[in-house]
């Protein structure tokens, strides 16, 4: 889908932004976003071919863009990227916690301790961390900011995932939610974007999905009058990040083609 600036107008001038998974889908198409709209980006990804990779395709936009690599299931690693942030571009204004992985579909008979701990720890545990550090650091400089979080149809429904990326989801709105409330007095905003069916790649990596995970879930995917482009979610990430939605916080936007609806 051909990327188009939002009002001519750059709102997002001025402002810097870290966005994790940036390698690829999602934040690949929102550090692409962000860019052409005047911001500052800090793209973070665990593959840093994929950084290199995303460099090389917006050269007209380098001087806007610092990649930084991390594992974002590592408190220590989350840390030092917004450490990175703020040394090497003088603030962080938005940080977009994207980086997320599927898993298989797996129903809770099927499940293991090592899907469940890994899918946690870096859907929810990823999160927690971020958000934790941004808060810190909001409250630290005074002037409030955005925290903005990837969570999913499957973070409001049950029948879109296997049960560890659900719960993660499920916990990603609620952690939005809670520091919506906590941090609002604070000019601090946290919201969520819940994206249906989007061409990415989550699900590369991950061995054969459970039948019968699959076959539940899949009648309700016919439902969907298309997959989404990722740089559809990528427009929703600019509208939560400017000053167009001062007012919006704990708000969780659903961008799924009305896929939900029914």
């Amino acid at each position: 889908m051909e990327v188009k600036n939002l009002t001519g107008r750059h709102p997002l001038k001025d402002k810097v932004a870290v966005i994790t998974g940036a390698g690829s889908g999602i934040g690949k198409s929102t550090v692409n976003r962000f860019v052409q709209e005047g911001a500052v980006c800090v793209a973070v990804d665990l593959n840093g071919d994929s950084l290199a990779a995303l460099q090389e395709e917006l050269p007209e936009y380098r001087s806007q863009l610092k990649t930084f690599q991390a594992n974002v299931s590592n408190s220590e690693e989350v840390e030092t990227m917004v450490d990175f942030a703020v040394s090497e571009c003088g603030k962080m204004d938005i940080i977009f916690n994207n980086a997320g992985i599927m898993d298989g579909m797996l129903p809770i008979d099927e499940l293991d301790d090592a899907m469940w701990e890994r899918v946690m720890r870096i859907n929810a545990g990823g999160v927690m961390y971020a958000c934790r550090k941004a808060v810190r650091y909001y409250l630290e400089r005074g002037e409030g900011g955005v925290i903005l979080n990837t969570a999913s149809l499957g973070g409001l429904c049950g029948a879109r995932a296997g049960l560890a990326y659900t719960a993660s989801k499920f916990a990603v709105v609620g952690m939005t939610k809670n520091i919506a409330f906590m941090y609002g007095d604070a000019g601090i905003r946290c919201n969520a974007i819940c994206p249906g069916g989007i061409k990415t790649n989550i699900g590369v990596g991950l061995t054969e999905p459970s039948k019968r995970g699959t076959s539940r879930t899949m009648p309700g995917m016919g439902l969907m009058t298309r997959l989404g482009d990722p740089d559809e979610i990528a427009a929703a990430a600019v509208f939560l990040s400017c000053d167009a939605s001062t007012f919006v916080n704990g708000a969780t936007l659903t961008v799924d083609g009305g896929w939900s609806a029914y």
